[in-house]
């Protein structure tokens, strides 16, 4: 064999080696790269997943905090109209005829528990309709009503004093002392809400 055909068998080997190699080396970078892209695309799926769930639990927050905020102000509402309604029947108690007016305040003048001497006070707009005769009729062996020349402020009803010792039987304070039984009996003839 010549030299010259060595060195074209040697080219010859050495050209079938690097395509082997290179065959090789390729099928390495696309196997690697198809690694590469199976755990990219794995990682991405697992990130996707995470960041949804994510946005899923702060939207299930802020549906929870919105519809808590909705029945707050619902409730708000709701007490404000029950509020308005206490307020609208004391003032309609004080506007009763005289006959219901009055058997109204002899009921408080009956429960009053105070003995002796009593001061009673009435408002401005009750003095036709409260006088000293209607409160000496209503005064027993044990109680004297007595009417006072001091008013009190408040829409309809009495208040009763003797010494240092006083009663509120104004409508308002009556209001206030059954306030929370008037609004779950209210509560009951105005759902505003479901259960």
């Amino acid at each position: 064999m010549s030299l010259e055909a060595i060195l074209s068998k040697i080219e010859a080997d050495a050209n079938e080696e690097a395509a082997i190699i290179r065959r090789k080396a390729l099928d390495e970078k696309e196997k690697e790269r198809d690694k590469q892209t199976g755990e990219i695309e794995e990682k991405r799926k697992r990130d996707l997943d995470r960041i949804k769930a994510r946005v899923q639990d702060m939207q299930k927050r802020k549906e929870y905090h919105v519809q808590r905020e909705a029945v707050r102000q619902l409730m708000n509402a709701r007490r404000t109209l029950m509020d308005e309604a206490i307020r609208k029947a004391v003032i309609n108690l004080s506007s009763e005829n005289e006959e219901n007016y009055l058997s109204m305040i002899a009921s408080l003048l009956n429960k009053c528990d105070i003995e002796g001497e009593v001061e009673v006070l009435i408002s401005s707009a009750d003095e036709s309709r409260i006088t000293a005769k209607f409160l000496e009729r209503h005064s027993t062996d044990s109680k004297k009503y007595i009417l006072s020349d001091n008013r009190h402020n408040e829409t309809g009803g009495i208040i009763f004093r003797a010494g240092r010792i006083s009663q509120n039987g104004t409508f308002p304070m009556i209001a206030e002392l059954i306030h929370e039984r008037l609004v779950i009996e209210l509560s009951q003839i105005i759902p505003l809400e479901k259960d």
